[in-house]
């Protein structure tokens, strides 16, 4: 008997999931590329992984910058779209490799000098294990005083300004967004409007306070050195900041 799919399965195999963070562009992933360079002591030659990478818009901004990458995903839609715009790019000779990876089950053994997981790219698990998982598992794939980025909502901010309902039009389609929060989940319902047909998704994650995540990190072996409450460099806020955004060494 085949298990249901999760709905991190079902929505980031969606091609309506890029439409609706399209506005999450080239120039958004540079501003972060930039946050990283002046804030990591390491050169352009540096291996990096780039954790649940999507379609890949953070790696391909680290290979055009010299870095030597693997990013991965686990979902294929989102590897395939990844592959297609490295294959389709006019640059050559990045160092740039795509895998389809499970973030709660890797381990490179301490292979890369940088990992990252931003833009939201954790709590998907309803358990705390899974989702710290991936902190356990960059540790064991970055080496001694190498740098974990690590980039995510900023719990407080969240609460006090949760939007409970939006709708947008992205060209031929209207979304709709209602947002929630049940008890340490932050829920969104995503219904999308295509011409005669309506598809439906959701979006869940589990929301940790910045104490919470250093905590975790520190068991795990990483000091977090700075934290930043957005893309550009500002000082993190917890009433005002919209990010959490840790940058952490492995000690």
């Amino acid at each position: 008997m085949s298990r249901s799919k999760e709905w991190f399965e079902k929505w980031f195999s969606s091609k309506y999931y890029l439409e609706l963070y399209s506005h999450r562009d080239e120039e958004d992933a540079r501003w972060i590329i930039n946050l990283l360079q002046r804030n990591i002591p390491f050169s352009t030659q540096s291996k990096v992984l780039d954790i649940a990478c999507g379609a890949g818009r953070h790696s391909i901004e680290l290979a055009r910058r010299g870095f030597d990458v693997t990013g991965f995903d686990l979902s294929p839609y989102l590897i395939g779209e990844a592959r297609k715009v490295l294959k389709n790019s006019k640059e050559r000779g990045l160092r740039l490799n795509f895998k389809i990876l499970d973030m709660r089950y890797f381990d490179f053994k301490e292979t890369f000098d940088i990992a990252l997981n931003i833009f939201s790219s954790f709590g998907y698990f309803d358990d705390d294990d899974s989702n710290f998982s991936v902190f356990r598992n960059a540790s064991d794939s970055i080496r001694q005083d190498g740098y974990f980025l690590f980039d995510y909502l900023n719990k407080d901010y969240l609460l006090k300004n949760i939007v409970p309902s939006s709708t947008i039009s992205k060209g031929k389609y209207k979304i709709i967004q209602k947002r929630n929060v049940t008890g340490n989940f932050v829920r969104k319902e995503i219904t999308i409007k295509d011409g005669k047909l309506t598809a439906g998704f959701e979006e869940r994650l589990k929301l940790y306070s910045p104490n919470e995540i250093k905590k975790a990190l520190a068991l795990f072996g990483f000091k977090v050195e700075k934290t930043f409450g957005d893309y550009f460099g500002n000082k993190f806020s917890k009433n005002d900041s919209q990010r959490f955004i840790a940058f952490a060494r492995k000690i």
